[in-house]
């Protein structure tokens, strides 16, 4: 009995701008008198049309559209003259002119189709299912609907396809076809939640609280419409907000639905339209007096029947204006009860008669029969479309993946070629750099070979070439000392052993590879090697400090020849200082060791100390280590060595381990 009472929310008319309503309307009307007649003016009269329908000024709407399709066909712009006629019977067809809705209906699908305008053809399509469907001519709609529903799927258009399924949806529930109603129901909702669209969302919703309904499970029933509600109400559909309003009302009480009925025919009445769910309104009014008589006696029974009487009446006559077939049928047999109750058995049986023979028209087995027919066909000829879709798509592939195959053993191949002839190039390459990383390790030993035996060696041999001609030009300048100066060649000629001993000892443990050779060792007994070495500097005090006992991972040899070397020549940089004084210091600061050597001598100048950090800088002095030695041999026992002096002033070298 209900479910016409939807038929009417399922109109599809674009809706178009950003402004709606009245605002748009009368903004529209002010524009149009000043518009040349061309298609800019024909759309601005489609778009204020659309407005006009949301507004229910149906007169108004027919108006400008029969204007516009004037324009459009003196024209000849059959697009424009397509869209007139879709809108106009969506117009006459509210108005229930259901005939000449589909004339206006097929005269736009017949150009649309002319123009491949597959948007236009699917709406056409669905208007013209959903007047049989008013018309209770199911297995007509059904032919229609299944068609637009074949051309919204092969777009893919979610928002058509809604729109299809919910007539489709629709008319399995007159039917009451309820599993198949389910069905397509779920169907819409999905569509249409992908699309974004409310309205058709909210239909679905609203056939699943009917289907739901109809299985007697209030709760989800409920659920549903409440749902539906909300999205009428976003959309500001009143017409589907009382539909929801009334299927609740039919879940509640006798009493309380009733009362809500009637809440719901006081806002229906200040209606123009919306003559189906009035019919449906009524109706259900009528039934709920009918309900409460039974449970009254005497004057009220009678009171209540009466009234149902009434409310089935009007019903009925709203529901054949409206051509609700299935409605006249339902209220028919509704009020052929009353009357029985009432006493008129003549009218009782008239409507009895009108209710089978409507059901029997509506609800045949060949109706049924023919409906799933067309459903089927309607399958079978989407999945044809999908087979021969699928072999081309096949053949398509097989032939893309020979190409495929083809040019991926070919890549394979290259790619094998160019990988061997990469390896071979990395492998020789590698070689190269082995061998070039050799080569300039072995010259940076030999240069630091050289560097410290010509440092190491000529000071103490200068001395012994410098006595011993001494003794030669002027022998008598050692009369009298012969004691010390033999001392100071014994001590010269003790240096010159130690350091070829220590440079022989160096160079078997570390020209190998000249790696260092790491062990711990105590900061004191790198304290004692330096004040035994430089015992009989007599005119340099060396004082010692290692108050916390420090030990220390290092290659011994390397750094008694850096300290041995920062001492030699702290003691020259004091040869003319009054006072002379070295402090070697060790400390600990966080988890690094720090060695120091403090002279108050003169201190080095700025080129001096770059060259302990600027590997570019060599020396070239003829006498000392030179500092660049120094920094490499720190280097590579893994020390930072830093300067701390300006001319003038003390001066501090500060070696310092690094964290590996």
């Amino acid at each position: 009995m209900k479910y016409l009472l939807l038929l009417l929310l399922f109109l599809y008319i674009e809706s178009s701008g950003q402004k709606k309503g009245q605002d748009l309307v009368d903004s529209m009307l002010q524009i149009l008198p000043n518009m040349k007649e061309d298609s800019n003016k024909i759309n601005l009269i489609l778009q204020m049309s659309e407005q006009m329908y949301y507004l229910s000024k149906m007169n108004d709407g027919i108006s400008y559209l029969e204007k516009g399709l004037a324009i459009a066909e003196k024209l000849n712009w059959k697009k424009g003259i397509g869209d007139c006629y879709l809108n106009l019977g969506n117009f006459v067809g509210d108005t229930g002119n259901i005939a000449g809705a589909r004339s206006y209906f097929e005269k736009s699908l017949e150009i649309n189709r002319e123009l491949n305008d597959r948007l236009n053809i699917i709406t056409c399509l669905n208007n013209i299912g959903r007047g049989y469907q008013f018309e209770s001519d199911f297995p007509h709609a059904v032919n229609y609907f299944f068609e637009a529903l074949k051309l919204a799927e092969e777009i893919k258009s979610n928002k058509r396809i809604a729109l299809v399924g919910t007539n489709i949806t629709a008319t399995f529930l007159m039917q009451k076809n309820y599993a198949k109603a389910e069905e397509y129901a779920k169907m819409t909702l999905e569509n249409a939640e992908i699309a974004k669209a409310p309205f058709h969302a909210a239909a679905a919703l609203e056939h699943l609280g009917l289907i739901y309904g109809e299985k007697r499970d209030t709760a989800a029933a409920i659920k549903y419409f409440n749902r539906a509600i909300t999205a009428y109400r976003s959309e500001s559909v009143l017409e589907g907000e009382l539909e929801c309003m009334i299927e609740i009302s039919n879940l509640e009480n006798p009493e309380a639905g009733l009362k809500t009925k009637l809440e719901i025919q006081d806002i229906l009445d200040k209606q123009n339209s919306l003559v189906p769910v009035k019919a449906g309104n009524l109706g259900g009014i009528g039934t709920l007096y009918y309900d409460l008589a039974k449970t009254k006696t005497g004057v009220s029974e009678q009171d209540y029947k009466l009234q149902a009487a009434k409310y089935l009446r009007k019903a009925i006559d709203l529901a054949r204006e409206s051509k609700s077939m299935n409605l006249v049928a339902d209220y028919s047999f509704q009020l052929s009860k009353v009357e029985k109750d009432r006493g008129d058995f003549k009218k009782a049986l008239a409507l009895y008669e009108e209710y089978h023979s409507i059901n029997d028209s509506l609800f045949s087995q060949e109706k049924k029969n023919t409906i799933a027919g067309l459903e089927g066909k309607q399958k079978l000829a989407i999945k044809d479309n999908e087979l021969a879709v699928n072999n081309l798509t096949l053949e398509e592939q097989r032939k893309t993946q020979l190409g495929l195959v083809a040019g991926l053993i070919l890549i394979v191949i290259i790619g094998a070629l160019l990988y061997w002839q990469s390896r071979n190039r990395k492998k020789t390459n590698t070689t190269l750099m082995v061998l070039n990383n050799e080569l300039d390790e072995a010259n940076k030993v030999k240069a630091r070979f050289f560097s410290i035996l010509s440092h190491d060696l000529r000071s103490p041999i200068v001395n012994l070439v410098h006595f011993l001609e001494l003794q030669k030009e002027s022998p008598d300048l050692l009369k009298g000392q012969e004691t010390i100066y033999r001392q100071n060649i014994s001590d010269s000629a003790e240096t010159l052993l130690n350091n070829m001993e220590a440079m022989l000892l160096w160079s078997k443990e570390q020209m190998g590879d000249f790696r260092p050779n790491l062990k711990t060792i105590s900061v004191n007994d790198l304290f004692v090697y330096i004040e035994k070495y430089f015992e009989r500097s007599n005119n340099v005090v060396i004082k010692f400090d290692n108050a916390e006992n420090l030990q220390i991972a290092t290659d011994e040899n390397y750094l008694h020849i850096i300290m041995q070397n920062l001492t030699s020549n702290a003691i020259r940089a004091l040869k003319n200082t009054q006072n002379a004084r070295i402090v070697w210091m060790a400390k600990k600061e966080m988890d690094n060791i720090i060695l120091s050597i403090t002279d108050n001598g003169p201190g080095i100048t700025e080129s001096q100390a770059k060259s302990l950090f600027d590997e570019t800088v060599v020396n070239n002095e003829t006498h000392g280590l030179g500092l660049h030695l120094v920094r490499d041999l720190a280097k590579a026992i893994r020390f930072n060595i830093a300067v701390q002096s300006e001319p003038g002033m003390v001066t501090t070298f500060i070696l310092s381990t690094v964290a590996a």
